[in-house]
C-alpha cells in the first residue's frame, strides 16, 4: 500500500522525468539551477526509502529553496514576483503538499515545548520574586496611589498591581 507522505516527492520526480523528457525530445535545454534541483530531488528521493527524517529535512530544505526561484526542476518556470524577488508556484504547491500530508512526521520531529512541573514552578518564583519586589517599591505609597496602581485599567503589569492589592490589604483598604 503507497503511503499519503509520498504524494510530493512523486509530484517532483514525474516533474523531472517530464522536463527531461522534453529536454530530449525538443532543442529545449536545462540550465544549473534544473541540475541543483534534479539532484536534489534524486537524494530526497533516496532518503525517503532510507531515512525519513533526514529526508524531511532535505526535501523541506529543497522546497524552500526552490520557492526563492535558485533551483528549478520543471522545463517550464512558472513565478510571480513581489518586488525584485521571484517566487516559484510549484514549488509553493508542492510544500503546502508536503506539509499537509506530512503533518504528523513534523509534529514528531518539531515537537512543542509543553512546560514541566518544574518550569512552572519556576516560573511561579519568578512571578513572586517581581511582586516582592513591586511591593517593596509600593511600600511609602498612599492608598490612594496603590489603588490607582491596582485598577485593572492603570497600564500596570499584572505584577505591581498584585503588588499594590495586597499592600492594600495589609492596610485592610480592600
Amino acid at each position: 500500500m503507497i503511503k499519503k507522505d509520498i504524494i510530493p516527492i512523486l509530484i517532483s520526480l514525474l516533474l523531472v522525468l517530464y522536463s527531461i523528457g522534453i529536454t530530449l525530445l525538443t532543442d529545449y535545454l536545462l540550465n544549473y539551477k534544473h541540475y541543483v534541483g534534479i539532484a536534489l530531488i534524486g537524494i530526497s528521493t533516496i532518503l525517503y526509502f532510507k531515512n525519513k527524517k533526514l529526508y524531511v529535512y532535505v526535501f523541506g530544505l529543497t522546497l524552500v529553496i526552490g520557492i526563492v526561484n535558485l533551483i528549478d526542476i520543471y522545463y517550464s518556470n512558472i513565478v510571480f514576483g513581489i518586488g525584485p524577488i521571484k517566487f516559484n508556484t510549484i514549488f509553493l504547491t508542492l510544500l503546502v503538499i508536503f506539509l499537509a500530508v506530512n503533518k504528523e512526521l513534523l509534529n514528531t520531529l518539531f515537537p512543542e515545548k509543553e512546560l514541566t512541573e518544574k518550569d512552572l514552578v519556576d516560573k511561579n518564583v519568578e512571578t513572586e520574586n517581581r511582586i516582592k519586589r513591586y511591593e517593596r517599591k509600593f511600600q511609602s505609597k498612599s492608598e490612594l496611589q496603590l489603588k490607582n496602581i491596582a485598577d485593572e485599567n492603570s497600564g500596570y503589569v499584572d505584577e505591581a498591581k498584585t503588588a499594590a492589592e495586597r499592600l492594600l490589604k495589609e492596610k485592610q483598604v480592600l
